[in-house]
């Protein structure tokens, strides 16, 4: 329907004082028709075959996901070359014609057949194979997954004596430049209809650049889309079209389709999607760097939902150290305006934690400028990366911030000194020998403060060999470094 009222519009002339065109200047409305035609065929033909078909295989524990680069997976209940030695067939799974019964889509988006999709769609998968036009089925794994954006990237998984498949990227462009009436084109699976990898396509308008969905987060939930972050067509997104793109005119994508975000009672003929903003294409380059996508926090409680007033500052917290006040007015951050909490979030996780921002604050009368360094949001549910940093003595620390618990966020920090916290020991490591618990906090190491992160990463290195005494929240501590 959308399609049929732009071509009219595109076919109708408006009068006016103005002095009539020449018959021979007007294009007649079946060339209209055409050329706009011609732009949605390029535009597809350009993006349909970085378009892929994924299947997901669930583990016994549908909140772990073991079909992860690196890490060990159970035994397949039936292996595929037992089944077809015995059977003389391949498993169903290994042909053509399998139909998948648990399916979503994905995208290319990097040169190393990196393929972006819904978290929710790979999430609790022990294997997931993929299918893309014109190539062989393959399998993947996940490489880094975000629970917080609900996005994910996976690989094709590396098989001895087979070449890798032939991916191509799609260039990511700029959601945020798009427009309510900007025609969009979606891209993915539906209904199981890819079986083959060669996509399907709809056109619609947006419909809203920034649409709330007013729910409960939890572990099945992406946690974003509570803020209005998602885009809304007017193209109906079916079952299995989770994953796919959403792409512009030039044929590039900005945005990542999502059913899970029409939940009950919401209009079931819209179709959303996870914008390629400034957010989600800063989310998309950490995840196929196979690194966790952190989001940075200030530390404040708001005057309201529907205000950008600052109520509260947490002790120890950016705020605090960057000498932000009750009342405060945060009105940009950086160069994004800021006008009520939600735009306020937005602005703040669109930077890495340990990142530092230029607060514009009103405060008063008088309008002031502050730089401070943010701390870690803390995310809720499985985040993956296998790209880590490397841990020190067995021991991997994160923000104190990063920490989620009833009787720790977020006053914990009114309670707490700047220091870190131990997330990781490794089992026969020296930090495990010295007795370092996974939740200990540690302020200092050796004579000095490690008020975050990296400052703990660069005292440490400068200790070299020697022993470390770390000053934790359950005593000294000595770490040898063997």
């Amino acid at each position: 329907m959308t399609a049929l009222v732009v071509l009219s519009w595109l076919a109708w002339v408006p009068e006016g004082p103005q002095a009539p065109a020449s018959p021979a200047s007007v294009p007649a409305p079946a060339e209209v028709v055409a050329s706009l035609e011609s732009v949605l065929a390029e535009a597809i033909a350009k993006a349909e075959s970085s378009v892929v078909a994924i299947h997901r295989d669930k583990g016994e524990n549908p909140q772990e996901t073991e079909a992860v680069r690196g890490r060990k997976r159970r035994r397949p209940a039936v292996d595929p070359s037992r089944f077809q030695a015995r059977f003389g067939l391949p498993m169903p799974m290994e042909t053509e014609d399998f139909i998948s019964f648990d399916y979503g889509s994905g995208v290319v988006v990097g040169t190393q057949g990196q393929i972006l999709t819904a978290f929710h769609v790979v999430r609790g998968a022990a294997r997931l194979r993929v299918r893309a036009a014109g190539q062989p089925p393959f399998d993947a794994e996940v490489i880094a997954a975000d629970p917080r954006s609900d996005l994910a990237v996976i690989a094709p998984q590396p098989e001895p004596g087979v070449d890798p498949p032939q991916l191509k990227p799609l260039p990511i462009g700029d959601a945020g430049r798009l427009r309510k009436g900007s025609f969009l084109i979606v891209l993915g699976n539906p209904f199981n209809a890819a079986r083959d990898g060669n996509a399907s396509a709809g056109l619609g308008i947006l419909s809203n650049r920034a649409r709330r969905l007013e729910r409960e987060p939890g572990p099945d939930q992406p946690q974003l889309p509570n803020y209005p972050t998602l885009l809304q067509l007017d193209a109906k997104l079916n079952l299995g079209m989770s994953g796919g793109a959403v792409i512009n005119l030039r044929g590039e994508l900005v945005g990542i389709t999502t059913t899970a975000a029409s939940p009950e009672g919401f209009d079931a003929q819209a179709g959303y999607a996870i914008p390629m903003d400034k957010l989600g294409r800063r989310a998309v380059e950490t995840l196929k760097e196979g690194k966790e996508v952190e989001y940075g926090l200030l530390g404040i409680a708001p005057a309201g939902h529907h205000s950008n007033r600052v109520d509260q500052v947490y002790r120890h917290s950016p705020a605090d150290l960057g000498k932000l006040q009750a009342n405060d007015e945060i009105i940009a951050v950086n160069d994004d305006p800021v006008t009520d909490f939600d735009s306020l979030i937005l602005a703040v996780n669109a930077h890495a934690a340990g990142e530092p921002v230029r607060l514009k604050i009103r405060r008063g009368d008088k309008v002031v400028e502050v730089t401070l360094v943010l701390a870690k949001f803390p995310v809720d549910g499985e985040v993956i990366a296998t790209n880590r940093s490397q841990a020190w003595r067995g021991l991997r620390v994160d923000y104190t911030t990063a920490v989620r618990a009833p009787a720790i966020a977020p006053h914990f920090l009114d309670r707490t000194p700047a220091g870190v916290v131990v997330t990781e020991v490794e089992e026969g490591s020296p930090a495990a020998a010295a007795g370092l618990k996974k939740g200990q906090l540690i302020w200092r190491a050796g004579e000095r403060p490690v008020p975050n992160p990296q400052a703990f990463a660069q005292v440490v290195a400068d200790l070299e060999d020697r022993p470390v005494l770390l000053e934790t929240d359950l005593g000294p501590v000595t770490v040898n470094s063997k």
